[in-house]
C-alpha cells in the first residue's frame, strides 16, 4: 500500500505527509512540519488510516494523562475529541474545523505544560496537510479510508461471491444471508460494521463504500 503519512515522536507529534518524506529527522526539521522528536517513536500510516480517527485515537489518549490543572488543557483537548467524535458521525461543518483549529492555538498558548502545549498537534497537522478528508466527512458524509463506522457500508459484490457461506457463519449480528454456492448479502440495518466478514471472505467479495 502506499505511504500516507508518518507520524512522530509519540502521541504529541504531527503526522507527517508523504509529500515531505525527506524531511531529515530532526528537532528543527520536524518542528517546522508541525511534529517534534519527542520519543523518537513513529507510526506509519496508509490509505486504510482514516486522519479524523487517529486525531481522535491521540486526543483520548492525552486527555487521560492531562493532570487537569490548567483549564485550557482539561477542558481543550476534551472538546478536541468532542469535535472529531462528531466529525466521525458525519456531524459538523467547516465552521468546525476552523473551531478545531484556533481552539488547538488556544490551547498551546495557555497550556501550564509540555503536554498540552504539544496535544494539538496531530490535529493541526492533520488539518493542514490533510483537509480534504475532514471535509469528505462533514461535506460528503463519507470516510475515505473505510474505517468511522457510522460513514461506511459493508455489501457482497455478486459477481465474486462464491457462497462459501464463511462470512455469514462469523458474523456475530446474524445479518449475512444466502445459500450455499448463491449469492450472498448484507443487511445495512443489522450490520455492526465490525469487518469481520470483510477480514473473512477469501475472495474479496466483501466492500466497503
Amino acid at each position: 500500500k502506499p505511504f500516507k503519512a508518518v507520524q512522530t515522536g509519540g502521541p504529541s507529534g504531527g503526522c507527517i505527509p508523504y509529500k515531505l518524506k525527506d524531511t531529515p529527522v530532526d528537532f528543527d526539521s520536524l518542528t517546522a512540519a508541525g511534529s517534534m522528536m519527542g520519543s523518537g517513536a513513529m507510526i506509519v500510516m496508509d490509505d486504510s488510516d482514516c486522519v479524523v480517527d487517529v486525531g481522535r485515537y491521540f486526543l483520548h489518549f492525552l486527555e487521560e494523562e492531562s493532570c487537569g490543572k490548567c483549564l485550557p488543557c482539561r477542558l481543550g483537548l476534551t472538546r478536541l475529541r468532542e469535535i472529531l467524535d462528531n466529525f466521525s458521525k458525519g456531524i459538523g461543518s467547516e465552521q468546525d474545523i476552523a473551531d478545531l483549529t484556533s481552539l488547538s492555538q488556544a490551547i498551546q498558548d495557555g497550556a501550564l505544560c509540555a503536554l498540552g502545549a504539544s496535544a494539538p498537534n496531530p490535529v493541526l497537522t492533520t488539518i493542514r496537510y490533510f483537509k480534504e478528508e475532514y471535509l469528505a466527512h462533514v461535506r460528503d458524509h463519507k470516510c475515505p479510508a473505510g474505517v468511522c463506522k457510522d460513514l461506511i457500508t459493508y455489501t457482497i459484490d455478486a459477481e465474486l461471491c462464491t457462497g462459501c457461506m464463511s462470512c455469514a457463519r462469523q458474523c456475530p449480528a446474524q445479518c449475512i444471508t444466502g445459500k450455499k454456492k448463491a449469492t450472498h448479502t448484507i443487511d445495512a440495518a443489522k450490520c455492526l460494521r465490525c469487518g469481520i466478514c470483510k477480514e473473512t471472505c477469501k475472495f474479496d467479495a466483501v466492500k466497503i463504500s
